[in-house]
């Protein structure tokens, strides 16, 4: 539904990327090498997404800093560069819709993974059978996503230290979050 929302509205208005990089600048690139590229890319992700996992189980019982905390912050963290490092590029090229929706696609995507999960994974809902912790990350979650809702709705112009008011309150309740997520992960 969100995403036939997303889909309607953006067709009624006119993309700010539209304005990036002009044509001419992929002259020298062609479909077939570019989707090679890609795919070769995508592989790789695959096969070290899998070890990362591994190596982070295990620093989670060496640390004692528990699992939930080394998958909310740890292993979000490292998975999402490729998504920091995208959006960053978009904004290079004054593609702000483009960067946006990286963030807040990913962010989409990411919350059918349980679905997904549950279709390859032979006993209950994972949802079932994780840490309650996980609650309060959901929260810290959902609160990011309704500060950037409320941003992208009002638009507002004040800023603090040329960043906006709703980037220092993204800040603030992520570190937040982070903070207290680690707190209960090592048992207070």
């Amino acid at each position: 539904l969100g995403i036939v929302v997303i889909f309607k509205y953006s067709k009624k208005t006119k993309p700010d990327d539209v304005l990036g990089a002009p044509e001419e600048n992929y002259a020298a690139y062609s479909l077939p090498l570019t989707n090679v590229k890609f795919l070769i890319a995508a592989i790789i992700i695959i096969f070290t997404a899998m070890k990362l996992v591994q190596v982070a189980n295990s620093l989670a019982h060496l640390t004692g800093w528990g699992t939930t905390f080394m998958g909310t912050i740890m292993l979000a963290i490292i998975t999402s560069l490729p998504e920091l490092v995208t959006a960053l590029a978009a904004i290079r090229i004054k593609a702000y819709d483009l960067a946006v929706g990286i963030v807040l696609g990913a962010n989409i995507l990411n919350m059918t993974i349980p679905f997904f999960s549950d279709i390859f994974y032979d006993g209950p809902p994972i949802l079932s059978v994780v840490s309650p912790q996980h609650i309060i990350s959901a929260l810290i979650a959902i609160i990011l996503t309704s500060i950037a809702i409320a941003s992208i709705v009002y638009k507002p112009k004040k800023s603090v230290f040329s960043l906006g008011i709703a980037a220092w309150l993204i800040f603030l309740v992520y570190f937040l979050g982070i903070f207290l997520i680690f707190k209960i992960g090592i048992k207070i």
